[in-house]
């Protein structure tokens, strides 16, 4: 592979979160029961009139500026024609001629390299219905039809798997940080990747033949995907064959593309959508829609570093939305980033792993009780030891940490003068010891705070206790 280089473009198609569609007021929800969100603007029926959705064209505002793009004063609709059975208009609505946003990057690192993948458009369009494959028979789900996409076409940049990932990942970060644009989820379909790669002998004046890797399910996938074509289309010009411009799928199992068909040019008719005027984009609109954004996806990458979080969890957070707001909301609440890093992303995590299920599988009433055993561990009313125990019975039971507490006995024990009374009995038990201990102070008071544990069964409060002993032990002097 060291005598090819490979230059690679992707395509990603964005489902944007919005409650409605993308020209009509139908609900966009693809995890409905199938063909239930469809109405006659969806499916283009004569005499209906699309309406643009005002929440979309905003976000789509958002995207091109933090994607550092030119922002188009006035926007167009337009007609793709062609005829597909999962295109009941004969023509999808998208942005040819007029993209709300052109000429951007995005900037990533690998291997400790920074790079700026050019942007070349971002559009808005309308997603097509849904097709599932059962017994042989092709099945259309019509609850997609219409749901608001944003296309993001990037320059052919990319030159391996690990920058592929990069972009995908930092793309995902920005889509998901600023101004919540889309769930960006490629396991739902929220977030598809076409891989467009060529291979070409290194010092070769023009590109190699390009070939499609169509709706790849994960980054990872991407980075498997264009690791196979590499080696397929260099081993091709090995043995003197010709790479065709095929249109290919990734095969997970097998961790190979797989041929779906030849690749020919299209003659999509575009033309203008004549049901949609020109939209003017006015300077104060589009400042009113970068305000809904509130933060950038660096003005969250200073907070969590400001918060001395090492680039590990920084990383977790950044790749997991639901989980930065927990995080965040139990920061909000307990003003400990340490507790929130300890509890959530170390205890909770690890008990969702074991699982196999995500933060947004456990309840609002979880994590409010979790934040509740935080502030009765900042009180010393239990130790960390019992703090575990007690989370993971909220996380297993769903019951609330005065409830566990009670039901284990674990309430501390914090009354200095009742710890002075038991710590002044022990001591007069193993007086002989102290006394023989004196020149080794930290080991006399380990002993007694380990009687004291173990007679209390761990329910007197460490700090407390530590405290009184030493006055105790003072006085002795």
């Amino acid at each position: 592979m060291n005598n090819f280089k490979t230059t690679i473009g992707i395509e990603v198609h964005t489902v944007v979160n919005s409650k409605t569609k993308m020209f009509s007021g139908t609900i966009s929800n693809h995890n409905d029961p199938v063909n239930q969100n469809i109405n006659e603007i969806d499916l283009g029926l004569p005499g209906t009139m699309p309406s643009v959705n005002d929440l979309v064209v905003r976000k789509a505002i958002c995207l091109a500026n933090a994607l550092h793009m030119n922002i188009a004063d006035t926007i167009t609709f337009d007609r793709k024609n062609y005829f597909y059975r999962d295109l009941p208009k004969g023509y999808q609505i998208t942005q040819q001629f007029n993209p709300i946003g052109t000429d951007g990057y995005v900037e990533i690192e690998v291997n400790g390299k920074k790079k700026k993948i050019h942007v070349e458009r971002i559009h808005m369009e309308e997603d097509t219905a849904k097709q599932i494959k059962v017994d042989g028979r092709v099945l259309l789900d019509y609850n997609r039809c219409g749901m608001p996409l944003i296309e993001i076409v990037s320059k052919p940049d990319i030159s391996s798997g690990e920058e592929a990932m990069a972009y995908l990942t930092q793309l995902k970060r920005i889509l998901t940080f600023c101004g919540e644009i889309s769930d960006a989820k490629m396991e739902d379909g929220s977030l598809r990747a076409d891989v467009n790669i060529s291979v070409s002998l290194y010092g070769a004046e023009k590109y190699g033949t390009r070939v499609e890797i169509k709706n790849i399910n994960s980054i990872s996938n991407v980075s498997r995907a264009i690791a196979y074509e590499q080696q397929r289309q260099a081993s091709l010009y090995l043995q003197g064959k010709n790479v065709t411009p095929d249109t290919r799928r990734f095969d997970d199992a097998k961790g190979e593309t797989v041929f779906m068909r030849n690749k020919e040019a299209v003659d999509y008719h575009f033309m203008s959508e004549g049901n949609i005027l020109p939209i003017a984009l006015s300077p104060s609109y589009k400042q009113e829609a970068l305000r809904q954004a509130k933060y950038t996806l660096e003005d969250i990458v200073k907070t969590l570093t400001d918060l001395n979080l090492d680039k590990k969890i920084i990383n977790l957070l950044l790749d997991d939305y639901p989980l930065y707001k927990v995080f965040r909301k139990v920061i909000y609440e307990t003003d400990d980033a340490q507790a929130a890093v300890t509890w959530i992303l170390v205890e909770l995590v690890g008990l969702l792993k074991k699982d196999n299920k995500t933060i947004e599988q456990v309840s609002p009433l979880k994590i409010t009780y979790i934040i509740e055993m935080i502030k009765i561990l900042q009180k010393g009313s239990i130790n960390a030891k019992q703090a575990k125990t007690v989370i993971a019975e909220i996380y297993k039971d769903e019951l609330a940490p005065d409830v566990i507490i009670k039901n284990h006995n674990f309430k501390q024990i914090v009354d200095p003068i009742e710890l002075d009374r038991m710590l002044r009995v022990i001591i007069d038990k193993n007086f002989s010891m102290v006394m023989k201990n004196k020149e080794r102070p930290e080991r006399v008071e380990k002993m007694l705070l380990g009687q004291l544990m173990k007679e209390t069964q761990g329910q007197a409060n460490p700090v407390v206790a530590t405290e009184v002993l030493r006055k105790i032990l003072a006085e002795a002097k």
